[in-house]
């Protein structure tokens, strides 16, 4: 099983796309102790604010960097998580009206780039001064990747809107001083926000700007977790379960029902935005027309 093979998937990048700017977001295989089940459902709510970003910035195109290394699962079930994700993005772009301008990268494919590794290398020199922060020991190998492959993409892409999910209402500094950039290493608590400030403090003079969107929700317990995997210990819809369905085998609480306006703020409020009015008055019944639309083959 070779994952060179999954980057002959990946669509080419539009040649008159790289005139301008793009809005750019990333999402993974696993969460720091399992590996994904696939595209969560909520998924959808990154997908939709990337082209109401796109819309409303008159940005050239959305580019999704699928970050495929960096993770303690098997081969094969990498293969196998990279292809149907890709498999679900071709549906759905085609399905938007997409295709010609959302575009996907998979880290892999550009790690042994000479450009990737030449900002590689100047990441873990700039970085080296926290070097003698524990934290940094731990977290130094994921953190240096992370900021790299922003700066590749930026730099090669032209990607110079990041969208992202954050806890709260969190928003990068314009400065990051070396000082700050040290607290957050050692207080260890890695997050979008966290590489985002990083990068800040290693290019302050990039215009790259940081939009941040929602988390993803438990929908029993109310934990909230990255809104575009889902792992088995989680009470989440994959996007290709049919939502109603699953819905309806969910108790009914207080939790269920901040989860349900929290879709409809996000995932419906965007999707009525791009695509006018859903007639319908059953929340439900939006959400299951969205993913119906979204997924029709």
């Amino acid at each position: 099983m070779n994952l060179s093979e999954l980057c002959e998937l990946t669509p080419a990048m539009p040649q008159d796309g790289l005139k301008g700017s793009k809005v750019y977001f990333g999402t993974g295989l696993a969460s720091s102790k399992e590996e994904s089940l696939g595209f969560g459902f909520e998924f959808l709510n990154m997908v939709l604010s990337a082209l109401v970003l796109k819309q409303q910035l008159n940005a050239d195109g959305i580019l999704h960097d699928i970050a495929t290394v960096g993770y303690n699962i098997s081969c094969i079930s990498r293969y196998n998580l990279i292809k149907e994700q890709l498999r679900i993005l071709r549906i759905m772009t085609h399905n938007l009206n997409a295709q010609d301008f959302y575009t996907v990268k998979l880290s892999h494919c550009y790690h042994d780039c000479t450009v990737f590794k030449s900002i590689l290398q100047n990441v873990r020199y700039q970085m080296r001064v926290f070097s003698d922060l524990t934290n940094f020991t731990k977290f130094g190998f994921y953190t240096t990747l992370q900021i790299a492959q922003m700066k590749y993409l930026y730099q090669t892409q032209n990607a110079v809107v990041k969208l992202g999910w954050t806890i709260g209402n969190k928003q990068v500094s314009d400065t990051l001083s070396k000082t700050a950039a040290a607290q957050l290493i050692q207080e260890g608590k890695l997050s979008e926000h966290y590489f985002d400030s990083l990068y800040r403090y290693i290019y302050p003079q990039d215009r790259l700007s940081f939009v941040y969107t929602a988390e993803g929700t438990d929908i029993v317990n109310g934990k909230r977790c990255a809104p575009y995997t889902v792992t088995k210990s989680q009470n989440r819809p994959l996007l290709t379960q049919p939502i109603a369905q699953y819905l309806q085998g969910i108790a009914d609480s207080p939790q269920k029902r901040k989860t349900l306006r929290i879709y409809e703020k996000t995932i419906v409020h965007k999707w009525e935005l791009l695509f006018g009015a859903i007639e319908t008055s059953d929340l439900i019944g939006k959400l299951q027309y969205i993913q119906d639309k979204v997924l029709a083959y």
